[in-house]
């Protein structure tokens, strides 16, 4: 299987990584819909039939708790760009891993970045990718300045 034409994990790829991305997927829909319709995330992620478990329980208990920092972040970097008009998809990636920089360390920033980058470039549009690549590389080095990101040619 061709991992990069669709964006799937590869082969052989190890369990817990595939959970986090699953998880990741999975909160990036509910911010999705919470944006979409302006209602609060715990009441969308609430609605679900079934509850969420593991990696997207961690995600969405602390986006819930710190997700006026995570925006205040977001905002501060992407200076020319109000959060309300960002595509609602872009927000939902920046979020999500912008509240994993800040709150889960065991993760190295530059797999975060990569991960929110191909979820972007699953997601959303051909520009997402870089955007989301640039706002995400200076929080690493707001929040993790000892670790480097190398950056890919786009």
């Amino acid at each position: 299987m061709d991992s990069t034409a669709t964006n799937e994990l590869p082969e052989g790829t190890p369990e817990y990584i595939a959970k986090r991305r699953e998880g990741r997927e999975t909160v990036l829909g509910l911010l999705y819909e919470a944006e979409l319709k302006q209602v609060d995330l715990q009441k969308i992620a609430e609605s679900r039939p079934l509850a969420l478990d593991g990696y997207a329980q961690s995600i969405l208990d602390r986006l819930t708790l710190e997700l006026k920092r995570v925006d205040a972040e977001v905002s501060d970097i992407s200076q020319k760009w109000e959060l309300e008009r960002m595509p609602a998809v872009d927000l939902s990636v920046l979020r999500i891993f912008m509240c994993e920089i800040i709150t889960n360390p065991k993760i190295p920033a530059g797999v975060l970045v990569s991960e929110a980058v191909e979820l972007a470039a699953k997601y959303s549009t051909d520009s997402s990718g870089p955007f989301i690549n640039g706002v995400l590389a200076e929080a690493c080095l707001r929040f993790r300045p000892d670790e480097p990101i190398r950056h890919k040619a786009e």
